[in-house]
C-alpha cells in the first residue's frame, strides 16, 4: 500500500512561529573551506539550497519571525571521546570537521570551517537571531533549541538546513516529539549519497511521514508574509 495521506496544511501564526535552521557554516556551504560541502555539493546545486536559505532568512527578518540557528562544532577536548560515535561522525572527526581551537576564545575562528557562512552573517548576527549552543551529535538533544522555542511561546516551526537527512532530520524528530507543528522546506535542504542510495530522497520520504507540511521556499515565503500581514 502506498502512503499518500497529507495532513491539513499548517497555518502560520507569526507571534508563535519560528524559522529553525541548522549548520549555516562554512563547513557545509563554502566550497573552498568545507570538507562536508564535498559530500552534498551536487545536492546543494540541484536544489539551489544556498539561495533558498537566504530567501527564508530574509523573509523571517522582513516579517519579524523568530529565528533559531543550531550550529555544529567541536572543541579541542572533544577529541578525547573514546566511544565510537557512528560511521559518519567517526569519519568527520578524522578530517577535523567544524573544529574550533578553543571553547572560550575565538582565535582562528573567523573564516574557519566552523565559522558562519559569510553571506548569512547579516542574518545570524542581526541581534535578533538566537544562535544556540552547538549540537555535538546530529540532534538537538545536546543543545538548547527546544528551550529557546519554549521560552518564546513558539508552537509552529519552519525548518531548513544543508544536511537534510542527518542533522536537520534529527532536529525535526526531536522538535516533533516535543509537540510542535513542523513545516519542512524541501528545496532549502540537501543530502549526500552513498552506495545505499540518496540521502536527499531519504529525507523527503521521512519528512512526508512525520512533518505537518512539506513546502517549497516560494510557498514558505508567501505564507510567512501573509501570516505577518494578517
Amino acid at each position: 500500500m502506498l502512503f499518500t495521506h497529507r495532513n491539513p496544511e499548517m497555518q502560520l501564526d507569526r507571534k508563535h512561529t519560528a524559522l529553525v535552521v541548522a549548520d549555516l557554516q562554512n563547513e557545509f556551504l563554502r566550497p573552498d573551506t568545507g570538507t562536508y560541502y564535498e559530500l552534498i555539493e551536487d545536492s546543494l546545486r540541484e536544489h539551489d539550497v544556498i539561495n533558498h536559505l537566504g530567501q527564508l532568512l530574509q523573509a523571517a527578518q522582513d516579517n519579524g519571525y523568530f529565528v533559531i540557528h543550531s550550529p555544529h562544532w567541536y572543541n579541542p577536548t572533544d577529541v578525547q571521546w573514546v566511544a565510537h560515535p557512528g560511521a559518519i561522525a567517526e569519519y568527520l572527526f578524522q578530517i577535523g570537521f567544524v573544529a574550533r581551537s578553543s571553547s572560550v576564545y575565538l582565535d582562528g575562528f573567523e573564516g574557519s570551517r566552523a565559522d558562519f557562512f559569510e553571506p548569512f552573517k547579516k542574518y545570524i548576527n542581526d541581534g535578533n537571531t538566537s544562535t544556540t549552543s552547538p549540537h555535538k551529535g546530529m540532534s538537538s538533544e545536546s543543545n538548547d533549541v527546544i528551550k529557546q522555542l519554549r521560552l518564546r511561546r513558539v508552537e509552529k516551526v519552519i525548518m531548513a538546513g544543508p544536511v537534510g537527512n542527518l542533522c536537520l532530520e534529527a532536529h525535526m524528530r526531536d522538535i516533533f516529539e516535543a509537540g510542535f507543528e513542523i513545516a519542512m522546506v524541501r528545496d532549502a535542504v540537501a543530502g549526500g549519497r552513498n552506495e545505499e542510495g540518496d540521502g536527499y530522497q531519504s529525507a523527503m520520504v521521512n519528512y512526508r511521514y512525520i512533518a505537518n507540511a512539506v513546502w517549497t521556499t516560494e510557498e514558505a515565503v508567501k505564507r510567512m508574509a501573509e501570516a505577518a500581514a494578517a
